[in-house]
Order: C-alpha cells, then structure tokens, then sequence
C-alpha cells in the first residue's frame, strides 16, 4: 500500500492512497467517524443560572465543544470501563475530567462567556479553541456550574467524534478518443474544468484531473462518443475535516488499530464455533 499526503491542515488531510481495497478503506473511514474515542463533556451540574437559557440549552452547548483528547487514552478508563464499573455516577478521577464555570456580568454592558472561561481540572484536557460562545449575560446575571468530560465514541453521539467530513472518492481517469471533432461542448460542461482545449484536439488538465468529480457530464454531450470516464482500482482519495480534538495520524493509526481489533475478535469466535 501507498500513501501520498496531497494537502495538509492543522484541520484537514487529504490522502492518495494506492494498493488497497474499497472495503478496507471504507472501514478506517468508518472507524474514523463512529469508533475512536475522544474526550467531550457528558454531565454538566449547575450550581446556579439567572441567564435566559434554560439548564439543558447551555449543557448541550458545552457537550459540543471540542476538547483536546491526545493525552486521555493514557489518563483515562475507556468508556466500557468506565460503564461496568458504575463509574458514571460518582465521577471517578480516572474516568472523568473536571471543568469549572463561574461568570457573572456586573455591568451595563452585554457580557459573553467563552469556551475559554472553563477551567480544567486537567491541563491535559482543554477546549480546543478558546472563542466559542456558551451564553450572554446582562447586568446581574449568573452562571455557576460543574462539568464532566469522559470518552466515548461517535457512534454513542457526534460530539465524541474525532472528524467532521470523512470522505473517499475514485480516482478518475478520462481518456480522449481520436474521433473527437473538438465541438467544445465537453470543456463548457465540466464542472471542474478538468477538460481543455489544445491545437486540434481536447486534452485532460492533468493538474486538475484528481478535481473530478466523475459526474460524466462530458460523455453525456458528447455526439460522438469520444470521450470516456473511468476509474483506478484499488486507488482513492481519503479527505477527513478534524474537530482538533486529535491530529490526523493519531485518528488514522486509532481507526485502522479499532478495525484490526474487531477483526482478530470474529476470527476467534469463528474459531470457537468451529467454522474456520
């Protein structure tokens, strides 16, 4: 297998991978999404709030705010654990990370609390940006409050999941016949512009060809049937958007470590049950 990184962010990858199956790769991005844990904020206790919002608005608020997650795994019980063991009612250090709120507005103005007013109880596990709004305050009003952040998964809810976008597509190949009468209409469909016009013939942009999005807008005007569009097998492009709660390679070798995990788990039971 290969690996080509084709654009990189703080927030963002975009992979060309070769040598690999559709249904592998759909599996990491499946993974990606759904199974790797991150830590986000699961019970919130409210001491005090004279602010319009009601008590579950600004919970869920704080839920959705990203939290840095790449130390947790080795400071916090996984949410299984954390589960059997009852964990989630008494708050236990070992499952929990502790958030402190307290914010009250004494004066005329419109006062607005950011995700950067929680104070961690672990300096390990923080907001991941500093400038999300929670709520607005007017003069006199108050919001005291506890949080707790755990692990979990995105499959339990969104908020636990590492990635915003997680997307693979073909890499497309077009191929020009010679019985192209060079008419145009295929390089004023495309959507893309993948498709351009040279000398006596169209010609592929080779630096926009990984743009295309294999609509097949170009063979459907074509009145000669001249051009074709198809794909690579086994090669595609991998695009993940990242809440930042995890880098990109930490969400990819988490992902692909989850799919290896379940499928070393049926090999044994199919063992057990004697069908392999």
């Amino acid at each position: 297998m290969q690996v080509q990184v084709l654009e990189k962010t703080p927030n963002s990858v975009k992979l060309y991978i070769k040598g690999v199956s559709l249904h592998v790769l759909n599996s990491i991005r499946r993974a990606a999404m759904s199974e790797v844990p991150t830590m986000a904020i699961d019970y919130v206790i409210f001491i005090e709030n004279s602010s319009v919002f009601y008590d579950e608005y600004i919970a869920h608020r704080l839920g959705l705010i990203p939290l840095k997650s790449g130390a947790a795994y080795d400071r916090y019980r996984s949410p299984e654990e954390c589960a059997e063991a009852g964990e989630k009612r008494v708050f236990s250090a070992d499952c929990f990370a502790k958030f402190d709120l307290e914010v009250e507005n004494p004066s005329n103005g419109i006062l607005t609390v950011y995700s950067k007013d929680l104070i961690p109880g672990d300096p390990q596990v923080t907001p991941v940006y500093d400038n999300i709004p929670v709520a607005k305050l007017i003069k006199g009003q108050k919001i005291k409050l506890e949080a707790f952040a755990r692990l979990g998964r995105g499959k339990e809810h969104v908020k636990w999941s590492p990635v915003t976008v997680a997307t693979h597509k073909y890499v497309p190949v077009i191929t020009v016949k010679d019985s192209c009468t060079l008419c145009g209409k295929c390089i004023d469909v495309c959507p893309r512009k993948v498709l351009l016009r040279e000398s006596s013939k169209v010609v592929v942009d080779e630096s926009k060809i990984l743009l295309c999005i294999l609509c097949k807008l170009c063979e459907e005007v074509c009145n000669t049937h001249s051009i074709k569009v198809s794909h690579r097998e086994n090669e595609y492009i991998l695009y993940l958007e990242l809440t930042g709660s995890l880098g990109a390679k930490a969400v990819l070798v988490e992902a692909a470590n989850i799919v290896l995990r379940k499928l070393d788990e049926l090999e044994s039971k199919l063992k057990g049950l004697g069908v392999i």
